[in-house]
């Protein structure tokens, strides 16, 4: 399984630290010449998962990589020692290129003004190291250069460590889906890159995402799915208590489902 990379067929987007050691490592866009890499590092993630963690992973192809390159869309890559230890596809989605892999996501908004993250992966030595956090950053970067206004992504309702990370990023959960080619329950997360960069700035945005909300157990599916289906929104996870907070956008405040714990 050969993770090497050449330096001359990828883009450098930036240099940066690891957290655990100090080493730099390198922030890049792979090109179609990296597949083999792409494809070797997708084979070490997904065999060292458990058997219910592989469904988090849908393995793509050579051939969907291909295609995904092909038609201008993006994969980044972390590169530490020479070799790829982080990867992550983007969709960017046009008029002749519309798929989105997105499930059940209603979302009324122009293809050229979205832009999709998918199959986030991180190499079982590097975790830790919050690369995960760093290709987000580089995704947010692009979307603002190619001026996609909406960023979206799918993650498995049992991957908390990946939602919750988008939490703290600034997407919320939007919708709730199943996966049709193995069953999988799937969160649809979604937010402005405005409302992001703007959340981010503010110190107390935890704090005053909790006024006029609702909690509810990440384990509660169906009560989740009753909220969302109000307008409910999903924006924050405490992990100690296991619960996700939902709250409603400002013009539809309204009482909750019940079974959900409405906070003053």
């Amino acid at each position: 399984m050969n993770r090497d990379i050449d330096f001359k067929a990828v883009k450098v987007i930036k240099t940066d630290s690891l957290k655990k050691n100090g080493e730099q490592f390198a922030l890049v866009a792979l090109s179609a010449r990296n597949i083999d890499a792409i494809l070797a590092l997708q084979d070490i993630i997904f065999d060292n998962l458990s058997e219910k963690q592989q469904s988090f992973i849908l393995r793509k192809s050579r051939e969907f990589f291909e295609g995904h390159l092909a038609a201008g869309n993006i994969v980044l890559g972390v590169v530490h020692n020479g070799q790829l230890v982080a990867q992550s596809v983007i969709v960017n989605p046009t008029e002749n290129n519309p798929k989105t892999g997105m499930v059940d996501m209603a979302l009324d908004v122009k293809l050229d003004k979205v832009t999709i993250i998918q199959g986030v992966a991180v190499h079982p030595d590097y975790r830790g190291n919050n690369l995960h956090l760093a290709m987000i950053g580089a995704w947010h970067d692009i979307a603002r250069e190619q001026k996609r206004t909406h960023i979206i992504g799918e993650v498995a309702v049992d991957n908390h460590y990946s939602w919750s990370n988008a939490l703290k990023e600034g997407r919320q959960i939007h919708s709730i889906g199943t996966d049709p080619s193995d069953g999988t329950q799937v969160y649809n997360m979604h937010a402005k890159l405005s409302a992001v960069d703007k959340n981010r700035l503010k110190e107390d945005f935890n704090k005053a995402s909790a006024k006029n909300s609702v909690q509810c157990p990440h384990s509660d599916i169906e009560q989740q799915k009753k909220l969302l289906a109000e307008g409910y929104k999903g924006v924050s996870f405490d992990q100690a208590s296991g619960m996700i907070e939902f709250k409603l956008p400002k013009a539809r405040n309204k009482k909750p489902s019940s079974g959900g714990k409405h906070l003053p």
